[in-house]
């Protein structure tokens, strides 16, 4: 298993917060910019025409981030607010003004990028450091000399591993190194599975996914997506720009999909086209809901 999935897994379970007996989210994931340095095989962006073809365009706005971390400053989150999804954050020129942005208005979260390391120098990273940030997981892709670059860069900065955390992205010993999923349905995620693990032939998948009980996805343009999987946009719970955060998290539309993620019905878009597994993380956050909504189904027993 991915090493970063346990290490979600305990920030998931460690920062489970209530507000009125309803379970908090305990991510935020943003997609800060419509670019990405990189073209995977097995990611979306080897199309070349995906950000128009997907109407993404321009970057995260700061008024938009401004609104975005109030809601959140609203309901005292002190969760995980990760930079990442659907591009290469680092590109976002204004980068360094969202994090100290963040760290003035929620200085208890926790504030986290992904990166692939393409644009990380160590001036760049004194500058992140200095303006606020906690975390940076750089995915590598070219090979194992990585590791030396990026470890050496972490000695001089005088940062721990859970400060920044080095990861496998190169094909080795059969894997990547990660859990591969096909995005929604858009990419043939098989062809990049671990070669011990069995390929996925029919979807949708027969299981709950707690994917949308412990995180929120929020586009450049304010738009909350179901989930990080959905790479072509096609469940928009809402905007923030309309309401808030808490309102949508809270809202009809997104507990009606999950009372059927809860049954195991994947019938809904994109869930439909979904190949993820879903039940790796967030059990936790699940059971807290079923238990809020009042809920009983086979998959919300304690884990």
């Amino acid at each position: 298993m991915d090493l970063s999935v346990e290490k979600k897994a305990r920030i998931v379970k460690d920062t489970l917060t209530y507000i009125d007996g309803f379970p908090v989210f305990s991510i935020v994931e943003l997609n800060i910019v419509a670019a990405c340095t990189r073209a995977c095989a097995f990611c979306p962006v080897s199309d070349k025409d995906f950000y128009k073809k997907n109407n993404i365009q321009g970057k995260l706005d700061l008024n938009v981030y401004k609104k975005l971390l109030h809601d959140l400053k609203s309901i005292g989150y002190r969760g995980r607010i990760i930079f990442s999804g659907f591009s290469e954050p680092l590109l976002h020129k204004n980068l360094e003004e969202l994090i100290r942005e963040t760290k003035v208005v929620l200085p208890n979260s926790v504030l986290e990028i992904i990166t692939n390391g393409d644009l990380l120098r160590l001036p760049k990273m004194k500058k992140l450091m200095k303006a606020g940030l906690d975390v940076i997981c750089v995915s590598l892709y070219d090979g194992a000399h990585q590791f030396d670059h990026f470890s050496k860069m972490k000695t001089e900065l005088g940062m721990s591993d859970s400060q920044m955390l080095l990861r496998r992205r190169y094909y080795e010993d059969g894997d990547y190194g990660l859990i591969i999923s096909n995005r929604g349905g858009l990419v043939d995620s098989n062809q990049y599975r671990d070669k011990s693990e069995s390929s996925i032939e029919t979807v949708p998948l027969n299981r709950a996914c707690y994917y949308p009980f412990y995180m929120i996805k929020v586009d450049l343009n304010g738009d909350v997506l179901v989930c990080s999987h959905d790479w072509q946009k096609r469940f928009v719970v809402g905007n923030i720009l309309k309401e808030s955060i808490w309102d949508l998290w809270k809202g009809k539309r997104l507990n009606s999909l999950k009372m059927s993620l809860s049954h195991a019905d994947r019938s809904t878009v994109p869930c439909n086209a979904c190949d993820v597994k879903g039940d790796v993380i967030g059990k936790e956050s699940f059971n807290a809901w079923c238990i809020a909504m009042g809920i009983d189904t086979p998959y919300s027993q304690p884990a």
